[in-house]
């Protein structure tokens, strides 16, 4: 038996829209194709058209066809009484008029032609077509061009809108746009031609223009006069479903008046007042608060996401569509997705991403996966010995020159060992590995990094001598354990960090680098658990402030003699 809880499942709905719209894109996909074989010849197009109509005009693919349209335009309805706020970005209300723009433009092309077609047993010529529609009533020609194009148009913004979103769809967008220009344009000439070919061959022989316009029924008034009964209704139907949508909304508006309006506060003392039933996202739009939504709030993108800072308790439970994505996040219980959370009192919210956030910096985002997850990695600070002599008397542009250069040897070793830069605080860098790997993984990864980092500053050191007083010389402090990973920052600006008692260890130990004269200080947990031998290098036990018990340290003069 079908769970009833799924159709309350506003991401459910989405998906099956979605599904819905894809078939009919694939029949559209179709239609262009036929069309764009008039370039080749008409008898192309002819021979299209049965592989058109075995697909379309089956008993399956009928049903499959008119199911999939009846799913995807009512819930459309449904989207439109849903949707609490038309502050929306231009892209969305392009796509929401042109789908709304479709019905009216395509009821002709359904009365005039399928219905005919089924109705009086009438059999479909594609010269038939063209000659009606672009040489009797060119107005109906160009009606259905312009359908065409405005539901291929709203089809293709409908396809960016649910992948732009994933990692991977900036490779192939450049592919999918030249196919959804090129295809219309050749569908166009297509038809163009087509319709050429067909007029020539009736100015050859005009009686077989007569017997065609006589078999197709063009002018018996027994067919034409229901199909523009049929058309008209079709019209009135449309017209007082809208309406209905609008009564419902406005039904609704004085329902939720009546059930009292909730408080969402947003840093910065804002406050959005909005009646019971409204999400997070809805209510941010409704207050004019900046909030990202890259997918326009359907639930795909994560990026509305927020951190519930007052009333967690009386939250809703997320349905199985946000909890799944929140698990995809490992997401704690205090953070939610704008898009799907109602509140039922008041509440106060942090939004976790830039209002101005872009694909590809969401593309980052997921990848570090950052919400308040406990993870055991590796810990690493590098700190610059004796900047003081390094920077002084140098001009602050030349400063900035040696630190990025520095920098850019340093964490550019990090990142091809696997690791993450995480914080660059004056003549010093913090990074982190294992954010992705286990901890043997995030281990060997460390020792590997200090390695490189010892071969890359020596490069850089031997690059820049002359600009040099001496050698770059530096630090390193190696540590692991449980830390918690997690987006901190104020507004705007988060920064994924790791919070725990193994970042102090790591940066005591880079401190103790100096006290014993070396280029790095690595626990023998790091040791340990990457399963690398380090006996050869002295052992030391430092008590750090906050642990009971002292730690076991290696010493190890230059990071070349590591063997990870």
């Amino acid at each position: 038996m079908i769970d009833s809880s799924i159709f309350r499942d506003q991401m459910t709905i989405r998906r099956l829209r979605l599904a819905a719209g894809l078939v009919m894109l694939s029949y559209l996909t179709l239609h262009l194709g036929m069309h764009a074989l008039g370039n080749v010849s008409f008898e192309a197009m002819e021979w299209s058209t049965r592989i058109h109509d075995f697909v379309w005009h089956s008993v399956p693919g009928t049903i499959v066809l008119y199911g999939a349209f009846a799913i995807h335009f009512s819930l459309a309805l449904y989207a439109l009484y849903a949707r609490r706020s038309f502050r929306i970005s231009a892209g969305e209300v392009v796509r929401l008029v042109l789908g709304f723009s479709i019905l009216p433009l395509l009821l002709h092309h359904f009365a005039a032609g399928r219905y005919v077609y089924s109705a009086f047993d009438v059999t479909r010529r594609y010269d038939v077509v063209l000659t009606v529609y672009f040489s009797f009533v060119p107005f109906w020609g160009w009606r259905q061009v312009t359908v065409l194009l405005v539901t291929w148009t709203h089809g293709c913004l409908g396809v960016h809108y649910w992948l732009r979103a994933r990692s991977n769809y900036h490779k192939f967008a450049p592919i999918l746009l030249a196919s959804a220009t090129l295809l219309p344009v050749l569908a166009l000439l297509g038809i163009w031609q087509g319709t050429r070919q067909v007029l020539a061959q009736w100015q050859l022989h005009p009686e077989w223009l007569q017997m065609a316009v006589r078999d197709g029924h063009v002018h018996d008034p027994s067919v034409v006069g229901p199909s523009w009964t049929l058309e008209v209704q079709l019209y009135s139907t449309y017209v007082v479903l809208l309406a209905l949508v609008f009564v419902a909304r406005a039904v609704r508006w004085l329902v939720e008046r009546r059930r009292g309006l909730i408080n969402i506060a947003y840093p910065g003392g804002r406050v959005a007042r909005v009646p019971v039933g409204y999400t997070v996202l809805e209510a941010s739009r409704r207050a004019s608060i900046p909030h990202a939504a890259i997918c326009g709030g359907r639930g795909r993108c994560t990026t509305c996401r927020i951190r519930v800072l007052r009333g967690v308790d009386t939250l809703p439970p997320p349905s199985a569509s946000e909890q799944a994505l929140l698990d995809r996040l490992h997401a704690g219980p205090s953070v939610r997705l704008a898009c799907q959370l109602r509140p039922r009192s008041d509440t106060a919210v942090l939004p976790l991403l830039p209002p101005d956030i872009g694909a590809s910096e969401t593309r980052r985002r997921d990848y570090f996966k950052a919400s308040d997850i406990e993870r055991f990695v590796a810990i690493m600070f590098v700190d610059i010995r004796r900047s003081t002599a390094l920077v002084e008397k140098r001009l602050p542009y030349d400063v900035v020159f040696l630190l990025n250069n520095f920098f850019d040897a340093v964490a550019g070793a990090v990142v091809d060992t696997g690791g993450m830069p995480n914080q660059f605080v004056g003549d010093g860098m913090m990074a982190i590995f294992g954010i992705h790997a286990g901890p043997r993984e995030a281990c060997s990864q460390a020792l590997v990094a200090a390695q490189l980092i010892h071969s890359r500053l020596a490069d850089m050191n031997r690059t820049l001598a002359d600009e040099l007083p001496e050698p770059i010389a530096i630090g390193v402090g190696l540590h692991a354990g449980n830390v918690i990973l997690g987006e901190l920052g104020y507004r705007d600006r988060f920064l994924l960090t790791a919070i725990g008692d193994p970042v102090h260890v790591a940066a005591r130990l880079q401190e103790l680098t100096k006290d014993y004269d070396c280029q790095l200080v690595v626990s023998d947990i790091v040791a340990a658990t990457a399963g690398v031998e380090m006996s050869r290098f002295p052992v030391r036990e430092v008590n750090v402030r906050g642990r009971a018990e002292p730690l076991a340290v290696r010493i190890v003069g230059a990071m070349n003699e590591l063997v990870a």
